[in-house]
């Protein structure tokens, strides 16, 4: 076990130092198995097999760009929003000054430095710090790249298939497991998402607070971060309902996104979710702590994907670390069991039939006779010796 764990280490410190050219690759794998199946539809439609390929590229970039314009308009118009409530973000920090004195909370320094806090800082800080995540532009760019040639060397995959599948078919199967539940994971995150978005969207819009297509996006794009994405979600319309419409205004906005996303995303999406790929939710919590460890924050977004993968690979691709999978949230099925691969823990117990059972040994008394009338034949050809 300790080199196994040493091994485990290595393995994840080097993808930790290689972490800015996994991220793209790994999505963009993901994202080319998830259109897959319409590819696979057109090619069986008589659709040369490089025509089809290229409109699965397609679709995918025009998924990515879509997702990405709607992003940058939201980050816009949050941006020009933002210093037309400079002054009410002053008087909530006066009263929270104010009810800091009140309690006896002397803070000198700290009440200093926010009484000359320069608003537009706060601007220029969130701009800063999204310009230097993991440079978004370089990231883009490998991105629709890896996904350009992930698509066109998967355009024929039948020959390696079959390959893989006479020299490793467990392999094989796990790698089919893989690519199916993955499909479902972005399918389901993205439905999800959306329906969430159009609720939050709903309820901000009822409440009059500003800004609603910027939250439903944002609502949107958490949404693929598992466990906690509605979380951050949610901050930022809160934050925005208090500077806005006030405190009362805030606390009801809190309340029904809580109640709205905490149906959606801890009742029903991790049903249906650990249904489709086999995870629950303690695993897909853990995997979304230590995939933005080692990835980076777009670990966050490729927990679940990956988790499958290295689940896919190390333990279902092996008969004897099935039983992992009970552990992760997923089912054995008894075709998946290895049966007698695996040596039994003790013997099974004898179950005794009575149309096997042994004929009746004859009488003591009869047998003595038998070998009586035995020795008084002679053999032919022996001498009988007193």
């Amino acid at each position: 076990m300790l080199y196994v764990g040493a091994a485990l280490v290595v393995c994840m410190v080097g993808l930790f130092l290689i972490r800015e050219v996994v991220a793209p690759v790994f999505l963009a794998i993901t994202l080319v198995l998830t259109v897959r199946p319409m590819v696979v539809w057109l090619n069986d439609h008589k659709v040369p097999k490089l025509l089809s390929a290229s409109f699965g590229i397609i679709v995918v970039f025009a998924v990515l760009i879509a997702i990405l314009f709607a992003v940058t308009i939201a980050f816009a118009q949050f941006v020009g929003a933002v210093p037309t409530y400079a002054a009410e973000f002053n008087a909530l920090l006066d009263q929270a000054l104010s009810l800091l004195a009140s309690w006896g909370i002397s803070s000198e320094a700290m009440t200093e430095y926010l009484r000359t806090f320069d608003f537009t800082r706060l601007i220029g800080a969130v701009t800063g710090f999204v310009s230097q995540i993991g440079s978004v532009a370089g990231f883009l760019g490998s991105l629709f790249l890896f996904v350009a040639f992930v698509a066109v060397d998967m355009t024929d995959t039948s020959e390696r298939y079959s390959r893989l599948t006479s020299w490793r078919p467990n392999l094989s199967a796990a790698l089919v497991d893989f690519t199916w539940r993955v499909r479902r994971y972005w399918v389901v995150n993205t439905v999800f998402g959306l329906c969430v978005a159009l609720i939050n969207m709903g309820i901000l819009a009822w409440l009059q607070i500003p800004l609603v297509l910027t939250w439903g996006i944002l609502a949107f794009v958490c949404a693929y971060i598992p466990n906690i994405g509605f979380i951050i979600a949610l901050i930022p319309p809160a934050i925005m309902a208090l500077l806005s419409q006030g405190w009362e205004t805030m606390v009801v906005m809190v309340a029904a996104y809580l109640v709205v996303n905490f149906i959606s995303h801890m009742i029903i999406q991790p049903k249906v979710t650990g249904h489709a790929v086999g995870l629950n939710i303690t695993t897909t919590f853990v995997s979304l702590v230590f995939w933005a460890i080692i990835i980076g924050p777009m670990g966050a977004i490729l927990a679940v994907p990956l988790t499958l993968f290295f689940k896919c690979i190390l333990f279902d691709a092996y008969p004897r670390t099935l039983w992992v999978s009970i552990f992760m949230g997923g089912e054995l099925d008894d075709d998946a069991l290895p049966g007698d691969t695996v040596p039994p823990l003790e013997a099974p117990p004898v179950v005794e039939d009575p149309e096997l059972q042994p004929e009746p040994e004859p009488p003591a008394a009869a047998t003595h006779t038998a070998a009586l009338e035995d020795e008084a034949e002679p053999v032919p050809g022996t001498r009988i010796r007193e």
